[in-house]
């Protein structure tokens, strides 16, 4: 532990920090394998080469025979990559996010080369491909593109593949026939593009056009292309006409092997092993062979399949076609610092962390500074404490599951899952607030769909019951309850890959009693998401609408007051925190502002490298770390850091709008002193009567007036409203 790392000391030297920073390192080393290519790496061996999530992504060159690490390359400025490939001349090519990037190596160099940004803007470059032309082929977020890269001449962008959609997840291509097939996201397209022309046309089967269940994984092998969607279905389509070949299976694996061997194409479906009968156009489990997992890399090596098993432990498996003998062992790809997805303060103290899709859950604690890793749940979105035990709000399933801190961490166990939200359309929980027996659950919907939800939780039943879209077209994303009134926040955002309805976030009414919604409001019109509210230390609801905090009166639902933040949006991310020492701390963008309650001004206490804030029982704000990039992306977030408020002189503080003398109002307003003290705290009339009276608040005024807290007019007003009888 110590007050700032190298990290945080060049981030915050522009500006004195309020408070203190203290940066607790690195959480959790894990394995998250994207995806894996099988080639030819150092000294002509055999080599899956793994692209992971890391801080930064890398690259691992292993050998599947020996199962031995050859090397492990960084790809600076990224955090992890979702396609990886290797072109006949040995080069190993990586493509990357949040940067959007494409890097490449030869086996045995020391560094990547980074050969930039496979199109402006596009934030990952997915599915990579090598034709027999020597140029790299991908698809993009967020614009649904696809682009190739050639060596020596660079990129060219291959166009939007359908307007209005975000994902391009993989592509294959046919070099010889200048063709490139696009898997789109999330309403279900499928485009044929010429390349030489620039001919697209979508063979996506009519029935399932604007079904969620999109196609994700391609491969085209023997003239017939394979199709994994996006929901675990999957079916081989001519890939020209578009026509089904075969449909009613299912596959769980980054797609089929690339070549067919024996007249077999091999995937896996659930915990098995599988292949299709090119022959008979059928799909077939191979008998006896459990792969343990969904195969995320495949390759033959001396026709023996290997494929490896994602994500998260270095699974493997081979098979060897020709005996039937086959064998589970594992790979030694190196754990590697990810970054903190979600972080949470116990009521013991303790400090809880979630990460990045990997889900692994670790706690420190700051006493000793030891940190204990507890196992993987799964990405959590949302969590919440309720007498001493942790609800979970996981992807992407939208699980929501419950963890006894008191009983040993056992996954699948503890946290035990109470019921899935994906059935009804839901896939992240991202807010939680409770009432009696009732929990209640914030949720943002799934891929290609408009309206979150709000679901009750019943404790004494253990029943649920889910109300879609309380806000058409909108996900809820905040939750706060005052009284008998839940209050919710939403965001006009849909699913994935959907582009808004509505134009304005809401907040709804709740009633706790009935179970109805009451009315909904616009506080900040043109915002595009409402991602906390709270209950301010003077009684009234704050809320964060991107960059916009926005103080409500609960009996009435009317605005009282906006503050502008010179900060972004960043996401659900962003977040209130109302602490002990009655300030409201705003965390968004990367920064702190720290509101005064009474003026409502604010003033920026850290100015960066600060991302998803949570508050512990001392009013402490714990954070993971971040840096920004051009492009806006937040990235280099392993690290957990405090943030401390300044020593607040008085506990509880008098917030009464204005200086009152024994309940008679003086006309000066009320406000702080900088060591936390209000002139309410300082005034102390409530000691004294009569001529006491006069002379204390006399030599208060005075005092006050030589600490430039108030002005001499002021001060009269004080001494005269105190002289009343």
């Amino acid at each position: 532990m110590r007050v700032l790392s190298v990290l945080l000391s060049t981030l915050l030297a522009a500006s004195p920090v309020q408070g203190t920073v203290t940066d607790f390192g690195v959480q959790s080393t894990a394995l998250t394998v994207f995806e894996g290519h099988f080639g030819t790496g150092q000294d002509g061996r055999p080599a899956v080469f793994s692209v992971q999530m890391g801080t930064p992504g890398v690259v691992a060159e292993v050998d599947p025979v020996t199962r031995e690490l050859r090397d492990t390359v960084e790809l600076p400025g990224s955090s992890g990559g979702w396609g990886i490939t290797q072109s006949a001349d040995g080069t190993v090519y990586a493509g990357t996010y949040p940067n959007g990037h494409l890097y490449s190596f030869k086996p045995g160099q020391e560094q990547a080369t980074d050969l930039g940004q496979v199109v402006p803007g596009e934030l990952y470059a997915y599915g990579l491909q090598v034709g027999k032309d020597g140029k790299v082929y991908g698809g993009t977020y967020p614009g649904a593109k696809a682009f190739s890269y050639t060596p020596g001449e660079g990129f060219r962008d291959l166009g939007v593949m359908v307007e209005g959609q975000q994902y391009t997840p993989d592509v294959a291509v046919d070099t010889d026939r200048q063709l490139l097939w696009a898997a789109v996201g999330s309403a279900g397209h499928l485009i044929r593009l010429d390349l030489a022309t620039g001919e697209k046309r979508d063979i996506w089967p009519e029935a399932l056009r604007g079904d969620p269940s999109y196609p994700y994984d391609l491969n085209l092998v023997a003239g017939k292309l394979f199709v994994k969607r996006s929901k675990g279905q999957a079916l081989v389509l001519d890939p020209d006409s578009g026509a089904v070949l075969a449909d009613g299976f299912a596959m769980n694996s980054r797609g089929t092997t690339k070549v067919a061997e024996g007249g077999y194409v091999y995937f896996t479906s659930g915990a098995e092993l599988w292949r299709y009968d090119l022959a008979a156009d059928r799909p077939e489990a191979v008998p006896g062979v459990a792969s343990g997992g969904a195969g995320v890399g495949w390759g033959f090596v001396d026709g023996t399949l290997y494929a490896a098993i994602g994500n998260y432990n270095g699974d493997a498996f081979s098979y060897d076609p020709r005996t039937g003998a086959s064998q589970r062992f594992k790979l030694p790809f190196p754990y590697q610092p990810i970054d903190i997805n979600n972080v949470t303060a116990g009521p013991d103290g303790r400090i809880y962390t979630n990460l990045y899709i990997n889900g692994n859950v670790a706690v420190l604690d700051p006493a000793t500074g030891k940190v204990t890793q507890l196992g993987r749940a799964a990405q959590t979105d949302g969590w919440f404490w309720k007498d001493g035990k942790l609800y979970l709000g996981t992807y992407p399933n939208g699980a929501i599951m419950h963890y006894d801190p008191a009983q040993p961490f056992v996954t699948g166990t503890n946290p035990r899952e109470l019921f899935r939200l994906i059935g009804d359309g839901q896939n992240r929980p991202v807010a939680f607030a409770a009432a009696g027996s009732k929990v209640y659950i914030g949720s943002t919907p799934d891929y290609g769909l408009w309206g979150g939800a709000l679901t009750v939780y019943d404790e004494a039943s253990g029943e649920h019951t889910v109300r879609r879209a309380p806000v058409a077209d909108q996900g809820v994303t905040s939750l706060a309850v005052l009284g008998n009134t839940l209050w919710g926040g939403t965001s006009i955002h849909g699913g994935g890959g959907t582009t808004p309805k509505a134009t304005d976030a809401k907040v709804f009414t709740y009633d706790l009693a009935s179970g109805e919604k009451r009315s909904e409001h616009t506080p900040v019109p043109g915002a595009k998401s409402i991602t906390a509210l709270v209950k301010g230390s003077d009684g009234l609801l704050w809320g964060l609408a991107d960059g916009t905090v926005f103080i409500m009166d609960p009996a009435t639902a009317r605005v009282v007051k906006q503050v502008k933040l010179p900060a972004g949006y960043t996401g659900v991310s962003d977040e209130l925190h109302v602490n002990p020492d009655e300030h409201v701390y705003a965390s968004l963008d990367g920064k702190v502002f720290r509101i005064d309650p009474l003026s409502k001004t604010f003033t920026t206490a850290v100015e960066s490298g600060l991302y998803r804030g949570a508050q512990d029982g001392s009013g402490n704000i714990w954070f993971r770390s971040g840096t920004k990039d051009a492009l806006g992306s937040v990235q280099g977030g392993a690290r957990l850091l405090r943030y401390t408020p300044p020593a607040d002189a008085c506990k509880g503080s008098d917030l009464t709008p204005m200086v009152t003398i024994q309940g008679r109002d003086t006309g000066v307003a009320n406000r702080y002193r900088t060591d936390g003290c209000t002139i309410e705290d300082l005034i102390e009339d409530e000691k004294y009567t009569g001529p006491q009276l006069i002379a204390h608040i006399a030599k208060k005024s005075a005092e006050l007036v030589a600490a430039r807290l108030i002005t001499k007019e002021e001060a009269g007003r004080i001494v005269r409203a105190a002289a009343k009888p």
